[in-house]
């Protein structure tokens, strides 16, 4: 056999295992053998592609022209269907407008206002989410730190209370409350007592650091609950805290107020500290916010306001009248 297919695979001019797959493929065709058709190959023949049996063949008629061997059939390999890549178009963008009108300018992001040096404007911000966070989370704070200071309780942190009937906001004492406007030319005398009763005006100066943020008193220190008792005239409580028990005692006194209170504790004396007004403007807030006083009746007994039936007459606005420098001048 191997005569038949190098003959075979030297007359079609093809490879060997060619031939052999070529007359493998076509023996299943016509019903021949493989070797059959290498054969004939080898020889110049062509075998027909038909099932039935070969008949007897005829003598060749030898011809004097030589006989070409007729070009195998080869059956070509099924082509390779390659998918086209797709084609991407190329999407075209609006031309760029070398002017714009304002109304078309705040949809732009920046615009070239003067096209010879080239300057740029931006027309739309954009606030930066930080700012964003902060805008929203410092009046949260605020608030918040506003509600944490209400302690429920009138007189403390400054809170008044409110009438139950008029629903109206009062002092503690349930007068009315008279707030920016109170006596005194516009300025609330009470508010600034508070700021210096609680050391909030003048350094070294902290009246709440004895006697309590609430007046309520602490160890030797007394309570102010009853100042309107230990003090029937604002003079008298004006004098006490300018001079203190050292000008008391140095006065020759060991007793202070109208209880005739023994001068036991030491008790500084603010007259080198604090202004004339300002001492009376403290002693007008104990007197109302611990005491329980009718704020314009204060406010006219310490000097800080013009009494009821006075308006447009002179008044002694520094605390200390005739009295006062009468009880006064005995300490010298």
């Amino acid at each position: 056999m191997s005569e038949f297919l190098t003959s075979a695979a030297a007359a079609l001019g093809i490879p060997e295992d060619l031939v052999r797959r070529s007359a493998e493929a076509r023996a299943a065709e016509t019903g021949d053998t493989a070797d059959e058709i290498i054969s004939a190959w080898a020889g110049g023949e062509v075998v027909a592609a038909s099932a039935t049996p070969a008949a007897e063949p005829e003598e060749p008629t030898v011809s004097e022209e030589p006989t070409t061997a007729p070009e195998p059939a080869v059956t070509a390999p099924a082509a390779i269907i390659e998918t086209p890549e797709p084609v991407l178009q190329a999407t075209t963008r609006a031309p760029v407008p070398d002017e714009v009108t304002l109304g078309e300018a705040a949809h732009l992001p920046e615009v070239i206002t003067v096209p010879t040096v080239g300057i740029r404007e931006k027309t739309s911000f954009v606030i930066p989410k930080w700012l964003t966070a902060v805008l929203l989370i410092v009046p949260a704070f605020a608030l918040f730190a506003l509600g944490g200071a209400s302690t429920g309780q009138c007189g403390e942190a400054t809170e008044l209370k409110t009438d139950v009937v008029t629903g109206q906001i009062v002092n503690c004492d349930g007068t009315e409350f008279t707030g920016q406007s109170a006596g005194g030319g516009g300025i609330n005398y009470i508010a600034l007592g508070e700021e210096v009763y609680a050391g909030r005006a003048v350094t070294g100066v902290n009246c709440a650091g004895c006697h309590g943020a609430n007046g309520q008193g602490a160890g030797p220190f007394p309570a102010l609950g009853g100042v309107l008792t230990t003090f029937g005239s604002c003079t008298d409580h004006i004098e006490w805290v300018t001079l203190g028990s050292s000008g008391f005692q140095g006065a020759g006194d060991d007793t202070y107020g109208d209880t005739s209170k023994p001068i036991a504790g030491g008790m500084p004396g603010f007259g080198s500290n604090l202004s004339e007004e300002q001492i009376a403007a403290v002693s007008v807030f104990e007197r109302v916010r611990f005491g329980g006083g009718d704020p314009e009746g204060a406010l006219a007994d310490c000097g800080l306001a013009e009494p009821e039936g006075t308006e447009g007459t002179e008044r002694d606005t520094t605390g200390s009248g005739e009295d006062t420098e009468a009880s006064i001048s005995h300490s010298g």
